[in-house]
């Protein structure tokens, strides 16, 4: 057996985060053989492991090049996405270390279905914007 990502004390932080989760979350792990095997192995368990956490978060597999891929467009692998039915947010790679943070919150956000943390201000300005906008945060451990 693999030794555990999700350690007793990160599995009692996530219980305390996880009381703000409101509706269940769906995290999608994609994956494709032969690719990054090691990075798909750690994104897979560590996905198992935090749904094992909270029945509300939900884990799915799937492999990168079947229907679910086509249909969210994923291509790298491993790709984590969080409600993708609902929402376009992906962790490339294994979301692990800086990202862990911002992938726990993402989880809560998607849960309770609050699209941002952004103060009023920073809101107002960003709905002065005429044109749809991706936004994109690169993590690297340098």
């Amino acid at each position: 057996m693999d030794k555990p990502i999700v350690t007793d004390e990160v599995k009692k932080d996530l219980l305390e985060n996880f009381k703000h989760l409101k509706e269940p979350v769906t995290i999608a792990v994609f994956t494709k053989e032969g690719v990054n095997d090691q990075f798909n192995k750690i994104a897979t368990q560590l996905v198992t492991e935090i749904a094992a956490v909270d029945d509300r978060v939900k884990a799915e597999f799937h492999a990168i090049g079947g229907k679910e891929s086509a249909r969210y467009k994923v291509e790298r692998s491993p790709s984590v996405l969080i409600a993708p039915d609902k929402y376009n947010i992906r962790f490339t790679g294994t979301p692990l270390g800086e990202e862990g943070r911002t992938f726990v919150m993402s989880i809560i956000l998607a849960s309770t279905s609050k699209v941002s943390v952004l103060s009023p201000d920073s809101i107002a300005k960003l709905e002065k914007l005429d044109a749809k906008r991706d936004v994109r945060v690169y993590v690297s451990p340098t």
